[in-house]
């Protein structure tokens, strides 16, 4: 089965206050740590920025815009283009603002999917993650609905399809490795 990783990094970044893609932690690009930790179990990683990001990254990257007609439209808007530019069987999500996750958390998701559902996804006790999740091909066409009506709400979406929700601590102890930097504090 052929898993394309799809790191989400074209985000305003409003309350960051600068691209968190390119934010640095341990030396490295925020969005170096989520593409290791996709390059680990992915047969290939495509970034999902905004144009003018796109110089940014490294030339080696397979980096794409949004396509022109949902173009700035969000999280789904991005998923939905890499599912249209580079067709797989599945679709390993990760967002550049969580840098925490690794490459051994990546390979617990894809064993927990069990490829049967159409979105499986990460939960806390206290939240949920939808954006650490792995996407079946077949919801491309219910993707695109969402996003063509300006439904952009990924959770709205979620609750739409079958999603099987993977508790945390199947996957680390530390649900802090889970959280999303929003803010440079």
């Amino acid at each position: 089965m052929e898993t394309i990783g799809i790191l989400l990094a074209g985000g305003m970044s409003r309350r960051f206050g600068s691209p968190k893609a390119f934010a640095c932690i341990n030396d490295k690009f925020f969005y170096e740590h989520v593409r290791r930790a996709l390059d680990a179990v992915c047969d290939h990683v495509v970034v999902v920025t905004r144009e003018e990001l796109v110089p940014l990254f490294s030339e080696e990257l397979d980096v794409i815009i949004d396509l022109p007609s949902i173009s700035g439209l969000g999280p789904l808007a991005g998923i939905y283009t890499a599912m249209t530019e580079r067709p797989a069987d599945q679709y390993l999500v990760l967002p550049c603002d969580m840098p925490f996750i690794g490459q051994k958390e990546t390979a617990e998701l894809i064993q927990l999917a069990e490829g049967t559902h159409d979105v499986t996804a990460v939960r806390t006790s206290e939240e949920y993650i939808p954006l650490f999740s792995i996407w079946n091909h077949r919801v491309k066409k219910d993707l695109k609905r969402e996003v063509i009506n300006k439904q952009l709400s990924v959770m709205k979406f979620l609750d739409k399809v079958e999603t099987k929700w993977v508790h945390s601590e199947l996957i680390h102890y530390d649900k802090t490795i889970f959280r999303n930097i929003n803010t440079t504090d």
